[in-house]
């Protein structure tokens, strides 16, 4: 096949064998990377070129566009963030497909500029899966040895007897339980719906945020009525409230206190979250919802916590109200239907 058509396109062109290596690659590929001409990166490792890796991409973060292909058997689109020549980030949307029966794989990529949204959708889906991921494979892992654990327990109670020390034991381990169930129950977030309890899944996810908040000098003190059950899913509302909570502590000072508020509203329930924290300026308040925004001096997180609530928030129809105050505090308002 003649590549040389995709020589003056304006959007970068790479085609890779099975091998990842590049066989060809367009002039702005090139430049886009930061190399003089084509030629300086044809014959090399794709993943060398682009990610400065030693091995192939893999994971959800940044899935490989050969692998994809080969896993679902057609043309992919991903979304990865390059690093130039000089180890500039690029973020880029890849459509790759397959040619030659399979034996190559030709990669058209576009810049992401300005359509941070779409940006984000991809992105978000792939890093959380990916974090789910990992949490997923550690809960289970834990859930073995926890379990085991309590068997030798009840083994050595039947030979000594009990004491206060195993019921302490099997009390501390049944806790550690409990806190595996509601991590698998965080990170298993899927399209199907049911009926949840708002005001269980609010206060489980308090549950695992109260030592974090203790660690940082903070109290969480929760008001939580009855609101009944909303349609929808329980991870969903337990990211809702680990997001604006986890918000609200960072932004308090050691010493102070967060208040979380759940209440039914007509036909809604409503969760408000308040801190006496530093506050937020002005001019950041209409980009707090933007993916990957952190405001002035904020060095905790990757800008992504207010980005989830808002798409969580949206999904479900729901509003969300932001009152702030430098040097006050803040006060997030969700409002989201029950039906």
């Amino acid at each position: 096949m003649d590549f040389s058509v995709f020589d003056d396109l304006e959007e970068e062109v790479v085609v890779i064998d099975r091998d990842y290596r590049i066989v060809y690659a367009n002039r702005k590929y090139a430049e886009d990377m930061g190399y003089g001409s084509p030629e300086e990166v044809i014959g090399n490792f794709c993943y060398v070129v682009s990610h400065h890796r030693s091995e192939p991409c893999d994971g959800e973060c940044h899935p490989c566009p050969l692998k994809e292909i080969e896993k679902h058997g057609r043309s992919v689109n991903v979304v990865h963030t390059h690093y130039t020549h000089d180890n500039k980030e690029l973020p880029v949307e890849i459509c790759a497909f397959p040619i030659e029966g399979g034996k190559k794989i030709l990669q058209i990529i576009r810049e992401i500029k300005s359509d941070k949204e779409r940006y984000y959708l991809f992105s978000l889906s792939q890093k959380l899966s990916s974090v789910g991921f990992l949490a997923l494979g550690i809960a289970h892992q834990l859930s073995t040895p926890l379990g085991t654990i309590l068997l030798a327990l009840e083994e050595l109670e039947g030979k000594v007897g009990s004491c206060e020390e195993i019921d302490l034991i099997r009390s501390s381990v049944y806790t550690c339980k409990d806190y595996v169930d509601k991590l698998l129950c965080l990170v298993r977030r899927n399209s199907r719906k049911d009926f949840v309890d708002v005001k269980k899944a609010v206060s489980d996810a308090l549950d695992l945020l109260r030592f974090y908040a203790k660690e940082r000098g903070v109290s969480v003190e929760a008001e939580l009525e009855d609101v009944g059950y909303s349609v929808g899913s329980e991870a969903d509302i337990r990211h809702l409230v680990m997001n604006l909570v986890l918000n609200a502590v960072q932004a308090s000072r050691e010493g102070s206190k967060v208040w979380v508020r759940l209440y039914a509203d007509g036909n809604s329930w409503v969760l408000e979250v308040e801190d006496r924290g530093v506050g937020i300026d002005p001019e950041d308040l209409t980009k707090i919802f933007i993916p990957f925004y952190q405001g002035k001096g904020k060095k905790e997180g990757a800008g992504l916590g207010l980005a989830i609530v808002d798409s969580i928030v949206r999904e479900y129809s729901g509003s969300i109200d932001v009152r702030s105050r430098p040097g006050e505090g803040t006060l997030f308002r969700v409002s989201v239907p029950l039906s």
